[in-house]
């Protein structure tokens, strides 16, 4: 996230902001305290949910033989995928489905593109920048295609590039959509809105699943992008491993959640990701969002939970 975009977050939630301040100073009374919201949410101990955002044609290819794999370890996958590219890669997609994984909308438009004079994927159709109808034809368009491609209406969101949206305003705006829609929860938030409100919360209408952050900078989104794939990357392959275990370190032997996510593509050939993934299941029990949210919120609807 830019810095006017946290700047914008900070204007409409100064507790963010204050949040944020306690993360550089004393970020283990910050973590203790996040361990507390997450018992009085109801869980019992640390649990793990890792989700694919398929925003490259690649993943299709990749997400297959990924899922397998991880699959052997104990952890069923979930998956957000762009509605064009779910059409496109709906065999392989809907196999992945028939395991019991779990499918998110994740809007209908194409959000990357490639672009011939870098040789890479370039982001686009970013939803701080589109006006409400536009957002809302793209979110309707993805539960379609969610619905016709797996035979599910899907239960979650996850918005585009989630990270240029939290502001109290785009986010509230975005539940409200969801919530006509039939909507149960969204993962659509950076780590400090975990660690400021929880694992798992109802402070926009639906519940909210936040993302989980590093070991070291909680903050930070921990994802594959920013250590296996990003064009002059600072952080590598090593700093992933270290992000993601000493984050479930920290929460182990306690309540939390660690909702972790990934692209396939860039992880299906990088021996360290899958390394990672089976010291994490040591430490953490593998779950799904419906199972997870059917557990803290007992009147959540049976038919959230679509994994089998």
């Amino acid at each position: 996230m830019g810095l006017m975009r946290k700047l914008a977050v900070a204007a409409e939630n100064p507790a963010m902001a204050i949040c944020y301040a306690r993360s550089r100073l004393d970020s283990g009374g910050l973590v203790a305290s996040y361990r507390r919201r997450a018992e009085q949410a109801g869980l019992d101990r640390l649990y793990f949910i890792l989700s694919f955002d398929c925003d490259r044609p690649e993943d299709a290819a990749a997400a297959a033989d990924v899922h397998n794999r991880l699959m052997d370890m104990g952890i069923c996958a979930a998956y957000a995928v762009p509605g064009e590219l779910l059409c496109r890669g709906a065999d392989v997609y809907r196999r992945i489905a028939a395991t019991g994984a779990e499918f998110l909308n994740h809007g209908h438009r194409w959000h990357m593109y490639f672009d011939e004079a870098s040789g890479t994927y370039l982001s686009s159709f970013f939803y701080d920048e589109l006006t409400p109808d536009v957002i809302e034809q793209d979110v309707a368009g993805g539960d379609r295609d969610v619905t016709d491609v797996i035979g599910v209406k899907p239960k979650g969101f996850r918005t585009p590039h989630f990270g240029t949206y939290q502001t109290e305003s785009q986010l509230r705006f975005l539940h409200r959509l969801l919530e006509r829609l039939g909507y149960v929860y969204s993962t659509s938030t950076t780590p400090g809105f975990g660690l400021c409100y929880g694992p798992a919360f109802h402070r926009y209408g639906l519940i909210e699943v936040p993302v989980s952050g590093r070991g070291d900078r909680p903050f930070d989104i921990l994802d594959s992008w920013s250590c296996f794939a990003a064009p002059g990357r600072t952080l590598g392959p090593q700093d992933y491993q270290r992000g993601a275990l000493a984050m479930a370190k920290r929460l182990s032997g306690g309540a939390g959640l660690l909702n972790y996510y990934c692209d396939p593509s860039h992880i299906h050939d990088q021996p360290i990701f899958f390394e990672t993934m089976r010291e994490l299941v040591k430490l953490a029990k593998p779950i799904s969002y419906g199972k997870l949210l059917a557990m803290i919120w007992p009147s959540t609807p049976k038919s959230a939970d679509t994994s089998k």
